[in-house]
Formats: structure tokens, C-alpha cells, sequence
């Protein structure tokens, strides 16, 4: 299995769109099995980790959006 940052767009409960970044993870077949619920914000214990989970993130802007329309 693995994983990487993905933007996720998905409807709110009042119907409005919003965007986060989740982690999202696939199967040995690179198909989406889940991800996380809530938009994630990164902590680390160095400042050298968190530019790099950033980098991760940045990474995840040039990548095509998810779209999850189920509440």
C-alpha cells in the first residue's frame, strides 16, 4: 500500500464546496481504498520535517483535485 497528500474537494453540509489536503492511501493496484476525513495540518518535530511535509503538500497543488460529493 501507499499514500501521498491529495487535494480533496467535497461539499460541506451546506452544500458549498471546500478544498483541503488529506492523505490519501491506495492498493497494490494504485486504486484509492481511503483517506483521511478531516483536512490535515502538519506538525513535526523539526523544521527540516516540516518543509519537507510541506514540499509533500505543495507537490499535491500540481496533481489532479479528488471530488467527493457524498455527505
Amino acid at each position: 500500500m501507499s499514500w501521498n497528500y491529495s487535494v480533496i474537494k467535497r461539499k460541506s453540509e451546506s452544500g458549498a464546496y471546500e478544498y483541503g489536503l488529506h492523505e490519501v492511501f491506495y492498493n497494490e493496484k494504485g486504486e484509492i481504498n481511503f483517506w483521511t476525513i478531516d483536512s490535515l495540518v502538519p506538525v513535526c518535530p523539526s523544521e527540516e520535517g516540516l518543509k519537507h511535509e510541506l514540499q509533500l503538500m505543495l507537490k499535491a497543488l500540481k496533481e489532479e483535485t479528488i471530488v467527493y460529493d457524498e455527505l
